[in-house]
């Protein structure tokens, strides 16, 4: 019992590393991505970009990979931005691991 809490534990984990910043429910505004920061976005043809956003601009958005090439990316074609967030997951893992240990069975 305690070994599948702790596997689905592991996997919510996995999946709140990373905050949804656009989506079909919440659309790309100017105010959607933030300068500096890295962000994994999906295109319409299902294309994956990892990122750090440098610059936009009405109608692109100017990043470069971690490979240290710059790539342009076209507002209208992105479907969704997910953007790392550390601080959530931390306390995610926090409150788990201190319900595997505090709670008993």
């Amino acid at each position: 019992m305690k070994n599948v809490f702790t596997i689905f534990v592991f996997l919510f984990l996995l999946s709140s590393c990373q905050t949804r910043v656009v989506s079909s429910q919440k659309p790309l505004q100017n105010n959607s991505l933030e300068l500096y920061q890295k962000y994994t976005i999906q295109t319409n043809d299902a294309k994956v970009i990892k990122l750090e956003v440098l610059k936009l601009d009405d109608e692109k958005i100017y990043g470069k990979l971690k490979s240290g090439e710059d790539v342009v990316v076209d507002k209208s074609n992105v479907r969704e931005a997910k953007k790392l967030d550390l601080f959530s997951s931390i306390a995610i893992a926090v409150a788990a691991i201190a319900a595997v240990v505090f709670v008993p069975i």
